[in-house]
């Protein structure tokens, strides 16, 4: 189960939230926002998101990935199901409100649910199973209430870069 805040963790929490309010994130998805700024704007946010994510589910990237996903899967029970096929991750994340996105920040009504923050979930993503595997990871997301109206979202983690099927001429 998930532990509670420390003060310095709330007032992480609560400058995060502050800088998620903010007007830049707000306008991050219209036409006239760079598309470099709007990609490192969603990274960044992903990661800072995911280390406040990792000590409030008390999850310990310093374990072999199997464990990780045993750990995050029991730190909220029916939430998420993951299964690793050889070096993919099959992930399911299962939102409190059936087909509502679950990111904090929509739910709470803070920021415009558009499809363009599945992009954010996939950097939380890419960062948590990248601590863990100590080298890069790739995120595909498959299905969320917000790219295709799914109930869930599901993605795949591949733990390895895919192998390349055709050379370059």
């Amino acid at each position: 189960m998930p532990e509670e805040l420390s003060e310095e963790e709330i007032a992480q929490r609560e400058f995060f939230v502050g800088l998620q309010k903010g007007e830049v994130l707000k306008r991050i998805f219209r036409p006239d926002f760079d598309e470099t700024a709007r990609e490192m704007c969603l990274r960044c946010t992903g990661e800072m998101c995911n280390s406040l994510f990792l000590p409030y589910a008390q999850l310990n990237t310093d374990v072999d990935i199997d464990t990780f996903m045993q750990n995050l899967m029991d730190a909220f029970p029916g939430a998420r199901k993951l299964e690793r096929k050889d070096d993919v991750i099959h992930y399911d994340f299962y939102p409190p409100v059936k087909g509502e996105c679950a990111c904090p920040m929509i739910a709470l009504g803070h920021l415009e649910p558009t499809p363009g923050w599945c992009m954010c979930g996939n950097y939380f993503n890419k960062a948590m199973f990248e601590a863990v595997m100590k080298h890069s990871v790739q995120v595909e997301l498959l299905d969320s209430p917000l790219t295709t109206g799914s109930d869930l979202c599901r993605r795949l983690i591949h733990l390895k870069p895919p192998a390349i099927t055709t050379a370059d001429k």
